[in-house]
């Protein structure tokens, strides 16, 4: 059985060493693609591991720190932000700051936050909807790119994907088309549904119901760290 907590705890291999924060876009203007629920979970992937973690909530609704409120203090801690606020502060011990944004930034709000960022992730949803905002998304980034103090790493995230499916293998040539990392596919799976609900994440689960999943979070957590960190379980995944 592949345990992806015990896993952090036992293996040898580290996380990089930061001097900085490190901070983690989760960036799309469209609404519904899973940007909160990929920003919970990452926060809740580095909070396991022992590392000093903020989540930033940079959406009005701050759906992402009503999540942390259902939290219980027995699981790791996450430092809250409520970034939405002008006057929000980051704690200065955070190692890793994952900044979850909302709908509909574009413009001048947009643009602050890449100036901010070390890293972009982009969820994308398999629906020609989805494909085309994504698109636009990406142009107008690309388009501010050379001014951006810390050129981030940008990578891509197919989101709530079946993989036996045409729009899925739509989804994968319009990636594919990209001078952009694609990172990993995650499942489209009622295990966030019932993790968010309560304040966990994934890797809280019990190990029968999140294994399947495990493949896409360790790609991604593997890009993220710039090393290989877990050994990529490989499962088959016939959603």
């Amino acid at each position: 059985m592949y345990e992806l907590i015990s896993y952090i705890y036992t293996n040898h291999r580290q996380l990089m060493t930061l001097t900085n924060m490190h901070h983690i876009l989760i960036l799309n203007s469209k609404g519904g693609c899973g940007k909160t629920t990929i920003s919970v979970n990452i926060a809740s992937f580095f909070a396991c591991w022992g590392v000093q973690v903020a989540l930033a909530d940079f959406d009005k609704q701050h759906s992402s720190t009503d999540w942390l409120r259902c939290r219980s203090k027995d699981n790791p801690r996450i430092l809250s932000v409520a970034a939405w606020q002008e006057d929000y502060h980051i704690p200065d011990e955070a190692e890793y700051v994952i900044m979850d944004t909302p709908a509909g930034l574009d413009g001048e709000a947009m643009l602050a936050l890449l100036k901010k960022a070390d890293t972009i992730l982009i969820p994308i949803l398999p629906s020609p909807l989805d494909i085309r905002a994504a698109g636009r998304l990406i142009h107008d980034i690309m388009q501010q790119y050379n001014h951006l103090p810390n050129k981030p790493r940008i990578g891509i995230i197919a989101n709530r994907v079946r993989r036996q499916t045409k729009i899925y293998n739509s989804l994968k040539r319009f990636i594919d088309k990209l001078d952009i990392d694609f990172i990993a596919s995650l499942r489209d799976t009622q295990n966030y549904i019932t993790s968010t609900s309560t304040g966990t994440s994934l890797f809280e689960l019990p190990n029968w119901k999140k294994q399947k999943d495990l493949t896409g979070w360790c790609q991604l957590i593997n890009w993220i760290n710039y090393n290989e960190i877990f050994e990529v379980p490989k499962l088959e995944d016939t959603a």
